[in-house]
C-alpha cells in the first residue's frame, strides 16, 4: 500500500472587504481608477448633450468596458464601501454609499428619458446628477466635477 504525504503551500488570500487596513487602503486604489475613467466619460457627455446628440450618451451606458457605466457602477458602489470604519457597520449605513446610491438613482431616470429619447429629459437629469456626483467625490476622497472637467 502506498502512502500518499502532502505538503502544505503557502496561499495568498485577501480577507475581504471586512478585513480592513491594508486591504481598504488597496480597495480604494483598485477602484479609484475605475471610478475616476467612469465619471470623466459622463462628465464628456455634456459636449454631445449640448448638441442635443443622445448617441454618446447610450453608448456610455450599453458599454460594460471600463468607462462605461455598467463598470463605473459597479466600481462607484464598491469605492463607496470601502470607506467603512467598523466591519459591523452595514454598508447602505455608509454616507459614502448614501451618496453614492442617490447619484445612481438619478442616473435611472436618466436611462428612464434617454429610452423615450428625451432629450429636455436627459439633460435635466444629466444637470441634476452633477451636484449629487460632487456630493459623492468629495466622500470617496476624489477630486470634484469641476476638477475632473480639466
Amino acid at each position: 500500500m502506498a502512502t500518499l504525504i502532502l505538503q502544505p503551500t503557502v496561499v495568498n488570500a485577501s480577507g475581504g472587504a471586512t478585513a480592513g487596513g491594508a486591504y481598504l487602503l488597496s480597495a480604494k486604489q483598485r477602484y479609484n481608477v475605475r471610478v475616476t475613467a467612469c465619471i470623466q466619460s459622463y462628465l464628456a457627455l455634456s459636449k454631445s448633450l449640448d448638441e442635443s446628440s443622445l448617441d454618446e450618451t447610450k453608448a456610455f451606458f450599453t458599454t460594460s468596458e471600463v468607462g462605461g457605466w455598467e463598470d463605473g457602477s459597479s466600481a462607484g458602489y464598491l469605492l463607496a464601501n470601502a470607506y467603512r470604519t467598523n466591519s459591523n457597520k452595514p454598508p447602505d449605513s455608509l454616507p459614502s454609499v448614501k451618496k453614492w446610491k442617490a447619484f445612481a438613482a438619478e442616473q435611472e431616470n436618466l436611462l428612464k428619458a434617454l429610452k423615450k429619447k428625451d432629450i429636455n429629459g436627459v439633460k435635466a437629469s444629466y444637470t441634476k446628477s452633477e451636484g449629487l456626483l460632487d456630493a459623492y467625490l468629495e466622500a470617496v476622497e476624489l477630486p470634484s466635477v469641476m476638477e475632473m472637467r480639466q
